[in-house]
């Protein structure tokens, strides 16, 4: 077993064996921005756009729902661990970062993991390859459980878009500290305040730069194909790091 994974497996245990909730949030969505900064419940509906026009807010939706659906298609191959699939939107809709958090914690016993669905973009346009965020180490209690299992989540992503994007690359977890002029991830913030989730690993996934033709030539245009090997590569890790917990 990789290293990272059996990290992350020592520092949480199933409420059940082998019943377990993972959250996925396709992030941003809909048709404004939701929230305040002031409440630190901001969602904005977009960010990063591919040169053709493709939305990210539409790009998580659909990668999202297909990992749901890979989940259930893999579920017979792992009769011993049960994954249900929670999403905190599941059409175009933009919920604030307040609401999708108590989305995470409203259930009966904590989830198994929580990550959030994106498409990154550059300034210049030139970067490339799959990464995670995670909440800065300088206030996160939780760091090594969230690095683990996002730098397990990286790969198992990378893989499947390396098939379609050779140049691609799995680059290490960044820190949230840079966003919102060094408040951190809103998202995070808002799951920071809820008690139930505070031994949950979490993180953003960044699937890949769009804002480069490459990519929306030899990715995304073929995304009928690229979304579920995507989706299928990051529900076989959420089995087996399911799969172990508690073991």
């Amino acid at each position: 077993m990789k290293p990272v994974l059996l990290l992350a497996l020592a520092l949480v245990a199933p409420a059940i064996a082998g019943q377990h909730v993972v959250v996925i949030d396709p992030g941003h969505g809909g048709g404004a921005d939701s929230g305040s900064q002031a409440a630190r419940t901001l969602s904005a509906s977009n960010n990063a756009t591919t040169p053709g026009g493709l939305r990210e807010k539409d790009l998580t939706l659909e990668l999202s729902l297909e990992i749901r659906k890979q989940l259930e298609l893999l579920a017979p191959a792992h009769r011993g661990t049960r994954i249900d699939c929670v999403m905190t939107r599941s059409d175009d809709s933009n919920p604030d970062f307040a609401k999708r958090a108590a989305l995470c914690a409203a259930g009966k016993n904590p989830p198994a993991a929580v990550f959030s669905i994106h498409f990154n973009a550059s300034e210049k346009h030139d970067a490339l390859g799959s990464l995670t965020v995670v909440h800065n180490k300088s206030v996160n209690t939780n760091y090594q459980r969230d690095q683990a299992f996002a730098i397990g989540l990286t790969r198992a992503a990378h893989a499947a878009v390396a098939g379609f994007l050779p140049s691609s690359k799995a680059r290490d977890p960044i820190s949230d500290a840079h966003l919102h002029n060094g408040a951190g991830s809103n998202f995070f913030y808002q799951l920071d305040l809820r008690p139930a989730l505070k031994a949950v690993p979490k993180c953003f996934l960044e699937v890949e730069f769009i804002d480069r033709r490459d990519v929306e030539q030899k990715l995304l245009q073929h995304r009928k194909e690229a979304f579920p090997a995507i989706a299928r590569a990051i529900a076989a890790y959420l089995y087996e790091y399911c799969g172990q917990l508690g073991q």
